[in-house]
């Protein structure tokens, strides 16, 4: 299975482990997945440190890339099919991140690891849902 991983359960992957799901827990341990981080959280972390509302530990680019390597997550790049993707996509979600990560796990026929419940509100989108219930 391809795991795209949000950039909130990447986010409480690190520092709030407590708030995930036994079975995302499973499922992103298990070596015979592949996990997947996109640019486009890459890039909304970035844009979170740099305004003051996500403090990290060390600097943005060390804390990502000590991560990806701890999890064994590869990096999934934006192309153009990805943002046509998004651009088409219904307005259920109006975050552009989590469109584009939409988008790139239906493109690339990934299941998108989430705590998100908007979602579940589009159609072609595997989901593995990231919180307690």
């Amino acid at each position: 299975m391809k795991l795209l991983m949000d950039t909130q359960f990447w986010l409480w992957w690190f520092a709030q482990p407590e708030r995930l799901s036994e079975e995302a827990i499973a499922c992103l341990a298990d070596e015979t997945h592949e996990v997947w981080f996109s640019v486009a959280s890459v890039w909304e972390i970035g844009i979170k440190v740099a305004i003051g509302k996500l403090p990290l530990p060390e600097p943005v680019d060390s804390y990502i890339a000590s991560r990806m390597g701890q999890l064994r997550a590869r990096s999934l790049e934006i192309s153009a099919t990805h943002a046509l993707r998004a651009a088409a996509l219904p307005l259920h979600h109006q975050d552009p991140f989590d469109r584009m990560l939409i988008a790139q796990s239906q493109s690339q026929d990934m299941t998108i690891v989430s705590a998100d419940a908007m979602f579940g509100q589009y159609r072609d989108v595997f989901i593995l849902w990231a919180a307690h219930s």
